[in-house]
């Protein structure tokens, strides 16, 4: 990710330019810029389409940012001057629209025929000689570029709007028109009674620090393949900014804890995730479920790992935004009518929130799974989405809830940590990642389930290697 991408201001600006070339483009004028590959592939009916769109979009952006809530501290928290505002520094945006103007954008200054060009450091590799690590990232147009040109930058404009126009039209169609939902779930994985399952949130970013999570997920899974213990990595969903292809390629795969070659002893899962839907889902069903490491998943976004004591059961949320596509929930009821395992239920979306105060959060989920968790046979649910690792106590008719969401994206920490938790949380790891500068980052990381008959013992990890909590869980008489 590049720095200027993640400022809400560049952002806007060029969503003005996007929007006024891709009005110019709506009765199938050109104006002898743009990438002529692209432009071939977009109808001027689709052109008319993407500019009514970035419209509403750019008309609801100015009355209030669609970035992540939650994570600006309050004014004088701390002490001292407040923090700048996250949206200037890490603007993940929640809005389609706005999201897709960012892999558009990424996409355009990564390409090597765009004239905008700049060979700047791929996320993860060295860093210059006294350059601190940065909590978000180091890659910058402003210093990529030759002093000649950062002035373009300065005035927020980029050299081919036609270019960058022509992506933007097509991811909006591909949301507009999303990738045909598979509703058979992938075959059930059996697990054996010793096993391993790695977890992670929200990993899909490709910053330096997710990947730092990465080879710290890394660890885990080598020590299995060492021992000979069965092995999963699972992860819970979103891939940033919208699920272009471009992404999946840059970000995920090459980063993934599993390496090419090694399917056949180590599980590779993915859920589908409300950023992976920005562009229809078409990437994260075709390229991403299509890498042979994910071939247990067979391109569908739901699925179930079981053994004599316990099933993991994965959910697609974000199919249907913050919903359950059916037939997930008829089809979850006959499986556990049918197996008595201790369920968890993993999906990306919260079944509930401590700290995003709506009523909307998890409702469509609870409402179509209620006959299963009124009757407890739903015992726990594991998920991503918000962008934290919080342990809940028993809540909403499930006994065991965690929030599994810090895995790449960087956010503020707005607690100290000698605050007591607001119920339903019992654990949250509140430590700064850098203890100086106003901004208080929290920390990322992700969550290892280790399976021993009954017993299920539970780590969650920092991005560092720290274990951070530890707890242990029982499948008693399931």
């Amino acid at each position: 990710m590049i720095s200027e991408i993640l400022d809400r201001d560049f952002v806007l600006a060029q969503m003005e330019l996007i929007l006024k070339e891709l009005k110019s483009r709506t009765s199938g004028r050109r104006d002898g810029t743009g990438d002529g590959t692209h432009d071939a592939e977009v109808s001027p009916a689709e052109y008319a389409q993407a500019a009514a769109e970035m419209d509403d979009a750019l008309s609801d952006e100015k009355v209030g940012s669609s970035g992540p809530t939650g994570f600006d501290p309050a004014s004088g928290h701390r002490g001292g001057r407040p923090a700048a505002s996250i949206d200037k520094s890490c603007f993940i945006s929640s809005d389609p629209i706005v999201s897709i103007t960012q892999s558009a954008l990424q996409e355009y200054f990564d390409h090597d025929e765009s004239e905008d060009h700049v060979d700047i450091p791929e996320e993860g590799s060295a860093r210059r000689d006294g350059e601190s690590e940065s909590p978000v990232t180091n890659r910058s147009l402003a210093t990529g570029l030759p002093p000649a040109k950062r002035r373009v930058f300065d005035k927020f404009s980029i050299t081919d709007p036609g270019w960058v126009s022509s992506l933007v039209a097509m991811g909006i169609s591909k949301f507009r028109d999303p990738h045909p939902f598979n509703n058979k779930a992938a075959p059930t994985h059996t697990m054996a009674n010793r096993c391993r399952l790695v977890m992670v949130g929200d990993w899909g970013s490709g910053l330096p620090r997710a990947q730092k999570v990465a080879t710290e997920m890394r660890k885990y899974v080598k020590e299995c393949l060492d021992q000979g213990i069965e092995c999963h990595v699972i992860h819970l969903g979103d891939v940033y900014y919208s699920g272009f292809e471009y992404e999946y390629k840059k970000r995920f795969l090459p980063y993934w804890p599993v390496e090419p070659g090694e399917q056949d002893r180590v599980g590779s899962w993915s859920l589908n995730g409300n950023h992976d839907m920005y562009s229809g889902g078409h990437a994260y069903f075709g390229t991403l479920l299509a890498d042979p490491r994910f071939e247990r998943q067979k391109k569908s976004s739901f699925f179930r790992l079981a053994n004599a004591n316990w099933q993991f059961i994965g959910l697609d949320t974000a199919y249907e935004d913050n919903g359950l596509k059916d037939p997930q929930a008829t089809w979850l009821a006959g499986v556990l009518a049918k197996n008595s395992q201790r369920a968890v239920v993993l999906t990306h979306h919260q079944f509930f929130s401590a700290y995003e105060d709506s009523p909307s959060v998890g409702e469509i989920l609870r409402q179509k799974l209620e006959p299963l968790l009124s009757e407890s046979r739903v015992f726990g649910a594991i998920w991503g989405h918000e962008h934290r690792c919080v342990v809940h106590e028993p809540h909403a008719d499930l006994e065991y809830a965690r929030l599994v969401g810090n895995g790449g994206v960087p956010v503020y920490m707005t607690h100290r940590e000698d605050e007591p938790y607001s119920s339903p949380v019992t654990f949250e790891d509140r430590r700064l990642f850098l203890e100086n500068g106003l901004e208080k980052w929290a920390y990322m990381g992700f969550a290892v389930f280790d399976i021993d008959g009954k017993a299920m013992k539970a780590k969650y990890v920092d991005e560092n290697g720290s274990v951070r909590h530890e707890e242990g869980v029982d499948a008693g008489n399931a």
